[in-house]
C-alpha cells in the first residue's frame, strides 16, 4: 500500500504489525509535541511491521522523530528531520534498516535542570547539583541515528548532519544483545558533539569513507570512536587524520 501524502499534516505515525506499507511526503509530527513522555512524543513509531518505507517527508516537533522496535526491513530516504528532542531515528531489535540521504538539522536543546529549594539553574552537573542538595533533571542528548539491541543489516549512507548533536551512534544498555552488519558510509557529519560517530560491541561493521567535521565554532573534538574488529578507514576527520586510509575492502558502494 502506497500512501502519498504531500500537502498533509500527521500529528503521530504509528505503524503496529502491518507490512508492505509506502508513506511519501507529507509532514509527520509528534501528538503532544517535542517535550512530551513516551509514544506521544514520537514523530513515527514503527513496532513488529515489516517492509516499511518513509520518503520525502518532514519529520519534525518530536522528542523522537523515528522510533523502530522489532521492526524488519525499514527504508528511510531523502527525509528532513528538523526540530527534534532526543534522537531523530531510534532503532532497537531491528532487522534490514536502509537509513540514505536524509538531513538532520536544527535540534531542540533542552539543558539539564537543578531544583535547590525552589530556584532552578540550568545546565548543572548531576554531582554539583546533588553536592547543593538540590534535585536534577537530566537534558536531551540529540542523536540524529541511534541504535542499540540488536539492530543487524543496517545501512546509513549519504545523510548530512548538522548541529548541536551528536551523530550516527551506538548507545547500548546492559544486557542489550551486539549490533551485527552495519554499514555506515559516504555521510558529511558537522556537530557540537562527543559522539560524530560510535560503535561499539558490533559484530561484521565498518565505518567508511565519511566526512566528519566540528560544527562552526565548536570546542569539542570531532572523532570516530569504534572498538576494536569495525571496520574503519577512507574517512576524512581533521581531528583524527589516522582515520584517513585504504577502502575497506568488501564494501561496495551505496547508491
Amino acid at each position: 500500500m502506497t500512501i502519498q501524502a504531500d500537502g498533509a499534516s500527521v500529528r503521530g505515525l504509528a505503524i503496529t504489525g502491518g507490512r508492505n506499507i509506502s508513506w511519501r511526503g507529507g509532514t509527520i509530527s509528534a501528538p503532544q509535541g517535542p517535550h512530551a513522555v513516551g509514544p506521544d512524543g514520537y514523530g513515527v513509531l514503527i513496532r513488529d511491521a515489516a517492509k516499511v518505507s518513509i520518503t520525502g517527508a518532514l519529520i519534525t516537533s518530536a522528542k523522537k522523530g523515528v522510533v523502530l522496535d522489532g521492526a524488519r526491513e525499514v527504508t528511510l530516504n531523502d527525509n528532513r528531520f528538523q526540530h527534534y528532542g532526543e534522537d531523530g531515528v531510534i532503532a532497537s531489535n531491528t532487522k534490514g534498516l536502509t537509513i540514505l540521504r536524509n538531513t538532520f538539522a536544527d535540534q531542540i536543546g533542552k539543558p539539564t535542570q537543578c531544583n535547590v529549594a525552589g530556584k532552578i539553574t540550568l545546565g548543572v552537573k548531576r554531582r554539583d547539583c546533588v553536592a547543593l542538595g538540590g534535585a536534577w533533571v537530566d537534558g536531551y542528548h540529540n542523536d540524529a541515528v541511534q541504535m542499540r539491541n540488536g539492530v543487524a543489516d543496517a545501512v546509513i549512507a549519504y545523510n548530512r548532519v548538522e548541529g548541536e548533536t551528536q551523530g550516527l551512534t551506538q548507545m547500548d544498555k546492559d544486557g542489550d544483545a551486539p549490533l551485527e552488519n552495519i554499514r555506515i558510509e559516504f555521510n558529511t557529519i558537522q556537530t557540537d558533539g562527543y559522539h560524530q560517530i560510535t560503535l561499539g560491541d558490533c559484530r561484521s561493521c565498518s565505518i567508511r569513507m565519511n566526512t566528519v567535521q566540528r560544527a562552526k565554532g565548536s570546542t569539542k573534538k570531532a572523532v570516530i570512536r569504534a572498538q576494536a574488529g569495525v571496520s574503519v578507514c577512507g574517512n576524512t576527520v581533521p581531528d583524527m587524520p589516522s582515520t584517513a586510509g585504504p577502502r575497506c575492502k568488501d564494501a561496495p558502494a551505496v547508491k
